[in-house]
């Protein structure tokens, strides 16, 4: 099962999620359209304790990475891996601010798919956060697209595969 929460402009049906179904995914995706960040954290994190015992893979797209990688420091236990696409990591909104570090929890397998031509959020931030976060947990990917990501479904259905396969040690 793969835990989904959607970019800013995104749905609850939005092409990435649309791309993992048709792979063969389980997808639950809350809708988070108009809400603020620490409601979409709230509402992201009861829905993963809910499902806690699915060991899901946790994944955000764009802005909506922040609540993903909130959740997952808070129950990193709760995920079998990370997947983060074009995540926005240097936007600070409550209950994150300019002091939080985020990292991905030690332990739990992490993917990045970041577009060199991401003209909205600047590929530094996934760099950095990978970075920070340590190789052995990280796998970042930059892909020859924009901030969509519209041609790298097939990057995204392989990083959640990678992610879901049970032999990963974490």
């Amino acid at each position: 099962m793969i835990i989904f929460a959607h970019g800013m402009e995104g749905t609850p049906n939005g092409s990435k999620i649309r791309s993992l179904r048709k792979a063969g995914f389980e997808v639950l995706a809350p809708d988070f359209q108009g809400m603020p960040l620490e409601e979409r954290v709230n509402v992201l994190q009861r829905v993963c304790e809910e499902h806690r015992d699915a060991l899901a893979v946790l994944a955000g797209s764009s802005y909506r990475r922040l609540p993903a990688s909130i959740v997952a420091m808070r129950l990193p236990d709760a995920f079998r891996g990370l997947l983060l696409c074009a995540p926005a990591l240097h936007l600070h909104e409550p209950p994150i601010d300019a002091q939080t570090i985020l990292v991905a929890p030690k332990g739990l397998k992490t993917a990045i798919i970041h577009g060199i031509d991401d003209d909205i959020v600047p590929i530094s931030c996934s760099i950095e956060y990978a970075e920070r976060s340590g190789k052995d947990i990280v796998a970042f990917h930059q892909v020859n697209d924009g901030h969509r990501l519209a041609a790298s479904h097939e990057e995204i259905i392989s990083a959640a595969q990678l992610l879901t396969d049970e032999t990963i040690d974490s």
